[in-house]
């Protein structure tokens, strides 16, 4: 049995990079280890059920899978120093912003990623370099191309094509312009401390589209996200408080109209297709991986996605998030979505009916027992 737990991540995911800044800034006694590709096809298959990253084998033998339930674990062991604001408004703020990370901005990592050749092959590299270090590298790229090939393949299942593409890319520039704006007046994204935010956008802006030489240039005239980058990759050091007043930065607001507007879209299309599976499927204890495909949008673009029912699993933590701020980040929403004094948001983040729980590492509907 191990003396300590340990992060299991190559250095190219942008799950890993969230877990692995947020457990450096934390201080906590964690060891950090690229897998292998046989211990990623061995013991990490073997207990957590498929081929992913990070993972986290603790003291005790327990293994945790997800960034999110990593970071749930370690902050309910260790709750200082404060990553999860406790204004209503920045709380909520920082659960929508992991949510758009995971599995929004996600988009954009796998198109910069495979789409440019250079980038493409880095991570094919990179790849080889983690998963079979002991091999030449021309054989390790060959030995590892069906994990790379792998990740390519998801390319259609988030609906990337060369319709959709331009969103993506409109949609980084939103997200980066209104980082750089914000990041001249602020640290971090809610002030002097970093925030689970600042962790999970660092994910796949650092571990992809910074990191990735092909597309290192979108930051060439973004010293302010460069530096803080660089604050994460140190460990993030605590410059101050969480901003007073509960108060969102509006130069944030770009980035967070791009979200609700769009992803929160998608994502009303997708729990509106796991109700419609319960209502026909009423003894069901569990809904499948995936429920077809349904139209979706991103800055105007339109296309097709695969309904990864996963994602009602992150997306339902916001909504919580929401409920529990009972009114008092409406006014900010509003703000954000550039609606008037008064406006209905309750439905923006919608309600979810049938919420799952994760179980053995899967998703299953709260309140029935598996078959």
């Amino acid at each position: 049995m191990a003396s300590v737990a340990v992060h299991y991540g190559w250095l190219v995911s942008p799950y890993s990079a969230k877990t692995r800044t947020y457990i450096k800034h934390k201080g906590l006694a964690v060891q950090d280890v690229q897998p292998t590709a046989s211990q990623l096809m061995g013991v990490i298959r073997r207990s957590v059920g498929r081929l992913i990253m990070p993972t986290v084998r603790l003291a005790d033998g327990t293994w945790l899978q997800d960034s999110s339930v990593i970071i749930d674990h370690f902050e309910s062991e260790a709750p200082e120093p404060l990553v999860v604001p406790p204004g209503p408004s920045q709380r909520l703020a920082a659960s929508l912003l992991e949510v758009f990370a995971d599995e929004w901005l996600s988009m954009a990592s796998l198109h910069y990623r495979w789409t440019i050749p250079e980038n493409a092959a880095f991570a094919r590299g990179e790849f080889a370099r983690c998963g079979l270090p002991w091999a030449p590298r021309f054989l390790g790229r060959r030995m590892i191309a069906s994990i790379a090939d792998k990740m390519e393949s998801y390319l259609p299942v988030l609906g990337i094509d060369e319709v959709t593409t331009p969103g993506v890319e409109a949609m980084v520039e939103v997200v980066l312009g209104a980082l750089e704006a914000h990041f001249a007046a602020h640290p971090y994204l809610f002030g002097g401390r970093p925030s689970l935010g600042d962790f999970s956008l660092f994910g796949p802006l650092w571990a992809h589209l910074y990191r990735d030489p092909g597309s290192r240039f979108l930051f060439e005239d973004k010293p302010n996200i460069r530096r803080w980058m660089d604050d994460l990759l140190r460990g993030a050091p605590v410059r101050g408080a969480f901003l007073e007043g509960d108060e969102v930065p509006a130069a944030l607001d770009p980035l967070f109209a791009c979200a609700l507007e769009d992803q929160w879209a998608w994502i009303r299309t997708l729990v509106g297709a796991v109700d419609a599976y319960c209502a026909e499927n009423p003894d069901a204890a569990r809904v499948p991986r995936a429920l077809g495909e349904a139209g979706f949008a991103i800055r105007g673009r339109a296309g097709r996605r695969k309904l990864v029912t996963f994602v009602q699993w992150k997306a339902q933590r916001a909504r919580a998030a929401y409920d529990a701020a009972d009114g008092q980040a409406d006014a900010w929403l509003r703000r954000a979505l550039g609606l008037e004094d008064g406006a209905e948001v309750s439905d923006v983040l919608t309600p979810i009916s049938n919420p799952l729980i994760l179980r053995d590492f899967k998703p299953v509907l709260k309140g029935r027992v598996p078959s």
